[in-house]
């Protein structure tokens, strides 16, 4: 028997990253998992990190260490008061939720690619 849930709306996710946005002043990135069995959402927000800290975690991704950059700044950038608990959790039946809240914090560091090229 499936547990009742209230899912929020992409509206209320996002709305919540804009109040989020004010109280820490930048830019708040919501990440939103489904448990398959229940349809339950795991919620979580990323702020944006600084240029220092992208620079130290694209220093380690490059050194071949990807899995473990992004879980360092997934520990920088997660809003863990408003963030549902089993992201951070260390039990080993939220791993996914925070190995994939890992991966979403990964993409929060761009930066753009030269495109010239010589003759």
């Amino acid at each position: 028997m499936k547990k009742e849930t209230t899912k929020l709306s992409n509206e209320q996710i996002q709305e919540k990253a804009s109040e989020l946005e004010k109280k820490f002043g930048g830019k708040v990135t919501p990440i939103v998992f489904e448990i398959p069995e229940t349809e339950e959402q795991v919620i979580g927000y990323l702020k944006e990190p600084n240029r220092l800290a992208k620079t130290r975690i694209l220093d380690k991704a490059m050194a071949g260490m990807m899995v473990s950059a992004a879980q360092d700044l997934l520990e920088l950038t997660i809003i863990a008061e408003a963030s549902d608990p089993r992201i951070m959790s260390e039990l080993p039946e939220n791993d996914t939720y925070n190995l994939g809240a890992a991966m979403a914090a990964q993409g929060l560091v761009k930066f753009a690619v030269n495109t010239f090229k010589k003759k």
